[in-house]
C-alpha cells in the first residue's frame, strides 16, 4: 500500500513538475492560474480557472475576466507591465502575457460574474521557477 501511494505522489510531482500554478480566494471565488511550463521571459499562456467556494466547485462561467502582469519602478528600471483580456476556453479562460525580463511579477485579475459581481484577486510570481501555493 505504501509503495501505492508513494508511486502515486511521485507521479503527480513529476508531471507537474515542468509548470505554474498559483490559487486564492476572492470572497466566495476560487481563482487558479496555471501553465503548462514554467513562466519565462517572452510570450507565455495563463489559464485561468474560476469555480464557486473551492477548487473543484461549480464552475463559474464569467463575463469578462481580465490579468495584469506588472513590476514597479526600480532604480534605473521603469515600471512594467502586461496585460491581456481574457478568452473563455471550454471550461477555463486562456490569457497571453509577456513578460520583459525575468523576477517577480505582482499580477492581478479582474473578474465580473455571470451575475455582474466584480472580484480582484492579487499575487506575485518568479519567473523561471516553478511555483504551486496559496496566495492571498
Amino acid at each position: 500500500m505504501k509503495k501505492i501511494f508513494f508511486s502515486t505522489v511521485v507521479l503527480a510531482t513529476l508531471s507537474f513538475a515542468g509548470g505554474f500554478m498559483d490559487m486564492g480566494m476572492s470572497g466566495d471565488l476560487h481563482v487558479m492560474l496555471s501553465s503548462d511550463r514554467v513562466l519565462n521571459e517572452g510570450q507565455n499562456k495563463i489559464k485561468v480557472e474560476l469555480n464557486k467556494g473551492e477548487h473543484g466547485g461549480k464552475i463559474v462561467n464569467a463575463k469578462d475576466v481580465r490579468i495584469k502582469f506588472f513590476m514597479p519602478e526600480m532604480p534605473g528600471m521603469p515600471y512594467m507591465e502586461s496585460k491581456d483580456i481574457c478568452k473563455k476556453t471550454e471550461n477555463h479562460f486562456e490569457c497571453n502575457v509577456n513578460f520583459a525580463m525575468g523576477g517577480t511579477w505582482q499580477y492581478q485579475v479582474f473578474i465580473k460574474d455571470e451575475n455582474g459581481k466584480d472580484y480582484k484577486h492579487k499575487g506575485s510570481v518568479n519567473l523561471g521557477q516553478a511555483s504551486s501555493g496559496h496566495r492571498h
